[in-house]
This record gives structure tokens, sequence and C-alpha cells, in this order.
């Protein structure tokens, strides 16, 4: 099979303990801390076998996240630009769906010709986290694409356990295509829902919302934050491309952030247009907390809700006495596992409340992965039923 397949070397920078995890698994806890000499390309592979409680995947669509092109990213020195879990070699791709084509012996709940999509947080089960049903805390955590193979391929193993059916999707839209490009748009949808409702405990219809950054996930907040009866839902993003894909996907006022002066201009702002009510509920994902948080503090609402669920590096300045005040929480969010997210996700789409595919911004075939990597808004789909450019 055809297949995007990454190597690396094992090259533990000087200083950098190797966890026991990192000494006999060769997974990376910090990958930009081990791994040098990054190169990618497609190539043939083998067809993975399918375990006894795996199914075997016809991928049919996957989407490119930034996570994907960072992991071929090098610095001055050779080494890795992602700094997450990784390990090499390996099929990358964690946003995926499929059709089922082979079943394990053990499998009882799906079946030959089940569309499906896949979580991408593998959680064990028995690890601490797992037993108090935070699956997205798992410490034995796998991810397709990341420690073993996944979706940039013509086919993928997977456990059943992760995989959730598409027929509701196909149902309602008619066609497989359609299904298998919502398939792969759920993950990155349930890492917006997970923070927004599960982790943030969601928006009360006619409360204001805002959205920091328009990139997929942002995307994605903007969405679910529609469907839920977000009052008004302001937008700050400065690339003119994403501005745009935020209007589409539901934006009612989209504001450059480099248009203004300081925090408590924008802080501001919010108020009047909130009529000095403040924001419900801040959805944190640009990852810019240093620039974030200080407007945040100065427009919250009584009882608003914070929720980071960009990454950011470095120490974030924070006033902590605003939170205070108003009786207003910060959350923090990491992943889309567990809690009935992709079954919720999926029941949202299979109804029409959101349609994701208004951020997809190009469509590749798998030979031309790299080339779809080039692009930055939105988000890009591969899958081998796309024509080759």
């Amino acid at each position: 099979m055809r297949a995007f397949y990454v190597e690396a070397d094992f090259v533990p920078k000087e200083g950098y303990i190797l966890s026991e995890r990192e000494r006999s698994t060769q997974r990376a806890l910090r990958g930009n801390s081990i791994w040098k000499n990054i190169r990618g390309a497609v190539v043939d592979r083998p067809v993975p076998e399918c375990k006894d409680d795996q199914v075997l995947v016809k991928v049919g669509a996957a989407g490119i996240c930034g996570t994907d092109a960072h992991l071929l990213r090098q610095d001055e020195d050779g080494y890795s630009k992602y700094d997450g879990h990784s390990k090499y070699p390996i099929i990358t791709g964690h946003e995926f769906s499929g059709k089922i084509v082979e079943v394990g012996k053990n499998v009882k709940k799906l079946k030959v010709g089940d569309l499906v999509g896949i979580e991408s947080m593998h959680w064990c089960g028995e690890c601490d986290a797992c037993r108090r049903g935070m699956f997205n805390q798992c410490k034995e955590l796998e991810e397709p694409g990341l420690t073993y193979d996944g979706g940039f391929a013509e086919y993928a193993a997977v456990k059943a356990k992760y995989c959730y059916p598409l027929n509701d999707i196909v149902d309602y839209y008619g066609d497989e295509m359609t299904a298998f490009e919502l398939g792969a748009m759920i993950e990155p949808t349930g890492v917006a829902y997970n923070g927004l409702f599960v982790r943030g405990g969601g928006l009360r219809p006619g409360g204001h919302a805002v959205v920091f950054g328009a990139g997929p996930i942002g995307l994605a907040a903007i969405s679910l934050l529609k469907t839920s009866g977000a009052a008004k839902l302001i937008v700050f993003e400065s690339i003119p491309e994403r501005v745009e894909l935020a209007k589409q996907c539901g934006a009612d006022y989209v504001f450059n952030p480099m248009d203004f002066k300081s925090a408590d201009e924008q802080a501001d702002m919010l108020m009047d247009m909130t009529k000095g009510v403040g924001i419900s509920l801040f959805a944190e994902c640009a990852g810019a907390t240093k620039f974030t948080y200080p407007v945040m503090g100065k427009a919250l609402a009584i009882g608003g809700k914070t929720i980071q669920i960009g990454h950011t590096l470095g120490i974030t300045p924070v006033d902590i006495f605003n939170w205070q005040w108003n009786a207003a929480t910060i959350s923090g969010s990491n992943g889309q596992s567990g809690q009935g997210i992709y079954p919720d996700v999926i029941a949202l789409m299979a109804s029409g409340r959101i349609d994701m595919r208004k951020m997809v911004t190009g469509r590749y075939n798998l030979e031309d992965i790299e080339e779809g990597m080039k692009i930055t808004a939105g988000k890009v789909l591969v899958s081998t039923e796309y024509p080759k450019r």
C-alpha cells in the first residue's frame, strides 16, 4: 500500500535524561529533545495486520493537522521542532476515517462495510487517569500517527474500541465521501467540544462568547458556539484567509487583534459591544496567552468562563483578582476522547447542526500530501480518492 512514511534518528540531546518509558519503547515524551534528521516521503509499505481486537480500515479521508507538518520541521542542529509525544519511523496522520474491510475475531459491535471515525487519543483504560474517566490525561497514551502508524495511508489497523460509526452521517447526506470528510474532522471538532462543554461546562444560550484564533480548532469552536446559542459571537484573528473562514463558520464579528493599541482597548470594546455585561465564555484557541489573558481579565461577565484549548509556551501573566471578583473560572483542556464526545459530534454533524466542510481549503491526493502541508489556513484533506495534481 502507499503511505506517507516518516523516519528519524534517536539521538537524545546532551543533558536530556530519558525516562524509563522513553528508554524501553523509544517513544519520546518531548520529541524535540530526542529526534534528529527527520525525513518523510510517500512510499510502499505492507498492509497492516488486523489483530483480534482491531479492525482494518480502508482510509477514506484524512486531515492534515499543524502537528503533521510540525513533525517534519527541524532546528539548526537537525532536531525536530515538535516538542510532544512521538515515535519514528511511523506513518503519520491522526485525523482520519474510513470503511472497515476486515474485523478481528474478538470484535463484536462493528462489521465489514461500516464507515467509522477514529479517536486519536488511544487511552489504556488502566492507569489512574483512565480509572477516573479522564482518558485524555492517560499516562500510557498511544496516538496514531505519532506513536504508531496512522491514517496517511491506504489502510490502517486500529483497535475497535476507538472507532465510532458514521452511518448516520451517510443517511443524512446520502453519500460516503461526505461522511469520510466529516469523519476526518471529528477529531479537531472534538478537541473544541471537549474544551467548551466537557471541561468548561458550556455556554448558557444568550451569553456572549469570544474565540481567540481561527485555526481549525477555533473554527470548530465558532461552529459549536453558534449552534449552542451564543448571543454575540466575536472572533479575534489576524490572517485574512482565516477571517473569511471564521465568518463562514458563524462568527458575528471578526477583529484583527493587531489593530488595537492595548489589551485595555480590546477589553473596552468588548464591554461596549455587550452593554457592560461582559463575555460569558472565552475560548482561547490561539495559544497567545501573553496577549489574550489581559484582555479576558478585564471583559469577564459575572460567572464568566475562560477555556484554554490552544497550546502555549512560556509564562502567562494573569491578574487572578479579576477572575476571583467575577466568580469566574479558568479550565484547561486537552484532547477529544471519552465522555461521549465523538457520538455527540457525530450527532451534530448527522443533523446538519454543524458542517465542518466550511473550513476545508484544500483536497489532495495522498501522493501530493507535501503540497497540502504548505496550506496554513483552514483544514486540508487527503484521500486516495481525490485526483492527483
